[in-house]
């Protein structure tokens, strides 16, 4: 069987014919279940290099499938591959599409990992959900965060710290940050988060005495927005609200 893993695994990285390099990422895929723990752990390193690196775009969609395909097969040895492919994938990929789609595969996949890893997926959608260039990505994520703490509170865990529940205080963290830093940027971005925040806010409320009075904040913040316009710069006075807002909303998901 190494030896077939070895082959299969040479075309489907370096053949010059696209056909031969399809064929041998199915092939790897149909070793995988009768495969030892490490050729296993090969098959799904060689399906995420062509994932993360081939130009092909039918090449690195078939890799994924099959990746997640296998992770759904029998997880165990190679979660920890499927996690770093699909969170590097969602991070720093060319393409839209491809960061959404593995967006998407990172809430697929939550339900099967350990707790270390949940961490991990939590943190990396809360990353994309505060940090990320593009809204539609942001907004995705915030939606698969949003689903995998669900999914926890679903399953009545005891444990104080969950991944998603974790990624949650951090994101909100995050974007009260990034609402200071756009007051100083234009009134356009300002609402812009302002409005994530309060989509965020909605979403996952807190025990917090001050929390209704933070989300009340935010909402006049955006009604003031709707009266002035956005045109152009904030001023002074403005910026102090947002500032005074943003550290409201910071503090509030400052859970221990």
């Amino acid at each position: 069987m190494q030896h077939s893993i070895d082959t299969h695994r040479e075309t489907a990285l370096d053949s010059p014919y696209s056909r031969d390099r399809e064929e041998a990422i199915e092939s790897l895929a149909e070793l995988y279940p009768d495969a030892p723990v490490e050729d296993k752990r090969t098959i799904a390193e060689a399906f995420r290099e062509i994932t993360l690196e081939s130009t092909h775009r039918d090449e690195r969609e078939l890799a994924r499938e099959e990746l997640l395909a296998c992770f759904e097969s029998e997880s165990d040895p190679i979660e920890e591959v499927v996690v770093e492919t699909l969170t590097e994938l969602a991070d720093d990929s060319k393409f839209s599409d491809d960061r959404l789609d593995a967006i998407d595969a990172l809430r697929e996949i939550y339900a099967g990992l350990g707790e270390t890893l949940r961490g991990e997926v939590g943190k990396a959608l809360a990353e994309i959900a505060g940090n990320a260039t593009y809204e539609d990505e942001r907004r995705r994520a915030r939606r698969r965060l949003s689903d995998i703490t669900r999914m926890e509170r679903d399953e009545g865990s005891d444990e104080e710290d969950e991944g998603g529940e974790e990624a949650v205080d951090y994101l909100g963290q995050s974007l009260a940050e990034h609402l200071e830093a756009a007051a100083h940027d234009s009134a356009t971005a300002c609402r812009q988060r302002a409005e994530e925040v309060r989509e965020f806010m909605a979403e996952h409320p807190v025990d917090d005495s001050a929390y209704e009075d933070v989300r009340e904040d935010v909402e006049g913040l955006i009604e003031a927005f709707e009266a002035l316009g956005t045109d152009g710069e904030l001023a002074e006075d403005r910026i102090r609200r947002v500032e005074r807002i943003a550290s409201r909303v910071e503090q509030a998901y400052m859970r221990e």
